[in-house]
C-alpha cells in the first residue's frame, strides 16, 4: 500500500497555498532556499520513495503518480518502456484550479515539480525531465541513466 496517501476531502486550494509558499521562500530567502525545501521534502518526507528509486525501483513513484492523478480527476497517462517511464498530464489539476479560481496558472508549480523530481532521482540510476507541452499540460519523464 502506498505510504503517501491522503484521504478525506480534497482541498484544491492547497495548490494556491503551495505556490504562494514557494514565492514567499524565493522572495525572502532566495532560490537556494526553495531548492533546499523541495529537496528535503523529496528525500526525507518521501524517504521510502526516494530510497526505492536509489535502489532502482520506481514502483512507489508510479503508484504515487497514479493515486494523486486519479484523486484529482486528472486527464493523464502513465507509460512504461524498458528505459523510461512517462507521466503525460493532458490537463494539470493544479494549473486548472488556478484558472477556475480566476488566477493565471503559476509557472512556479512546474518549476517546483522539476526540482522535486530531480531531488527524488539524486543518487539513483534515474534522471528526471519535465517537458511543458502546453499551458496546462506536461510530460514528466523518469529515465534510466546510461552507464558508460
Amino acid at each position: 500500500m502506498l505510504r503517501y496517501q491522503s484521504t478525506g476531502e480534497l482541498h484544491k486550494d492547497f495548490h494556491i497555498i503551495f505556490c504562494n509558499t514557494l514565492h514567499y521562500l524565493q522572495e525572502n530567502f532566495g532560490e537556494e532556499a526553495v531548492r533546499e525545501v523541495l529537496k528535503n521534502t523529496a528525500q526525507n518526507v518521501y524517504r521510502t520513495m526516494y530510497e526505492k528509486l536509489c535502489s532502482g525501483d520506481a514502483s512507489e513513484l508510479l503508484e504515487y503518480w497514479d493515486y494523486y492523478m486519479k484523486r484529482e480527476d486528472a486527464d493523464y497517462l502513465i507509460e512504461k518502456c524498458d528505459d523510461e517511464i512517462r507521466l503525460t498530464v493532458n490537463s494539470c489539476p493544479l494549473l486548472r484550479h488556478f484558472q477556475k479560481s480566476g488566477l493565471k496558472p503559476d509557472p512556479v508549480a512546474c518549476k517546483a515539480t522539476a526540482i522535486f523530481n530531480d531531488a527524488l532521482c539524486e543518487n539513483s540510476p534515474f534522471s528526471a525531465e519535465l517537458e511543458k507541452t502546453g499551458e496546462f499540460s506536461c510530460c514528466q519523464i523518469l529515465r534510466k541513466k546510461v552507464t558508460p
